[in-house]
């Protein structure tokens, strides 16, 4: 028995799925209880101090590659399946080009993410901020530590 949808539609559709799945695999927690794999068993120093004030923030991620190619190729598939005789060129290229451009988008948005900006009074006088996920609550007053790691980043925790 044959399949009624065409096997370029099937592999575009396939396509469209690895891409999301590879976009969404970067989704990762940046809070303050949240380690990379590169701190387990670092030396880490702590400072102690008060949150002076809390806002959200909302971070956006250096773009790549990886959206604008895949929804390149995907459109370009698509616009292989639209066009015939000569007209055929043209619409790879136009589905490529509009791919392309969804594909940029879908990634942009999906490389945003809200966190929250903690300004924190130091036990020493100093003041820094640190910008964090938002994987725990902080108020104003609250007792915390600093940790900084080796890398030069920082995170917050309650004391």
């Amino acid at each position: 028995m044959r399949c009624p949808i065409p096997q370029r539609f099937l592999a575009a559709l396939l396509l469209t799925a690895l891409t999301g799945a590879l976009i969404l695999s970067g989704c990762a927690s940046r809070g303050g209880r949240t380690y990379k794999d590169s701190e387990v068993r670092s030396v880490q120093t702590i400072q102690l101090g008060t949150i002076l004030s809390v806002n959200d923030v909302l971070v956006e991620e250096d773009p790549s590659f990886v959206g604008p190619a895949i929804g390149g190729v995907a459109g370009g598939v698509l616009g292989s399946l639209l066009g015939r005789g000569s007209g055929r060129t043209l619409t790879i290229l136009g589905g490529a080009a509009l791919g392309a451009v969804l594909g940029g988008a879908g990634e942009s948005a999906m490389r945003r993410y809200h966190a929250t900006e903690l300004t924190v009074e130091l036990d020493d006088g100093q003041t820094i901020v640190v910008v964090q996920g938002n994987d725990d609550i902080f108020v104003s007053g609250d007792k915390v530590r600093v940790l900084h790691t080796g890398e030069g980043t920082a995170r917050v925790q309650h004391r």
